[in-house]
């Protein structure tokens, strides 16, 4: 019995909010957590839970951060469900860059999956608790359309288990499935990709243009 999973990077953020380049310690990861969404973001989130692909949605999944959950909202208001939170869902942690600079942190991590600073989670830790939730979402979901709401290196961890994995001149991780490339190493906030299995087995994913 086939299952449909819509992979959702959450919506735009305000930019006083976006903290990304700037240390983490664990003040700063809780600060990181709240990040909430622009006017804009609130409105493209809005838009995008009435396009025809998320419509008919049995389940909602989120990360616990605000602007997943804020996003997940439309979504299961659109649908009439509710949000199951999953903090497994939650973007990769970056941990102390205190003496490091970003760009090479990013650098190293995308070169060397298991790279990982104090504090902070690899690609590949992250990729398998990433897994360790679809697993239980496919289990509990079969057969639904299910639609489920992260961040955009979470998810990448998570694709890359299906795709093929290659890297840009910009050092991003580019990822392609049946030889179609489906991430070209930039995000837009939203962004949604289409995965379909078969019990546990993926067989399709595609990526859904929502200006359509």
């Amino acid at each position: 019995m086939e299952t449909v999973v819509y992979l959702i990077r959450h919506s735009e953020v305000t930019p006083k909010s976006n903290i990304k380049n700037i240390s983490m310690n664990d003040d700063k990861q809780v600060t990181s957590e709240k990040v909430f969404l622009s006017v804009s973001g609130e409105k493209k989130a809005e838009a995008m839970s009435k396009i025809k692909e998320l419509q008919n949605i049995d389940a909602v999944y989120s990360s616990n951060y605000s602007r997943a959950l804020q996003t997940a909202k439309y979504i299961a208001q659109e649908n009439n469900t509710i949000i199951n939170i999953d903090d497994r869902l939650n973007e990769r942690k970056i941990g102390d860059v205190s003496g490091i600079d970003s760009k090479d942190f990013h650098r190293m991590q995308v070169k060397d999956f298991d790279y990982k600073l104090p504090g902070g989670e690899s690609l590949n830790e992250t990729k398998k608790r990433m897994i360790e939730s679809m697993k239980n979402i496919l289990m509990f979901e079969t057969g639904n359309r299910v639609a489920v709401v992260g961040h955009s290196t979470a998810l990448t961890c998570l694709l890359s288990a299906w795709c093929e994995t290659g890297r840009n001149y910009d050092d991003e991780i580019i990822l392609s499935y049946d030889e179609e490339t489906i991430v070209d190493g930039h995000w837009t906030a939203p962004a949604v990709f289409k995965v379909t299995f078969d019990g546990m087995n993926v067989i399709d994913i595609k990526y859904i243009n929502i200006n359509e």
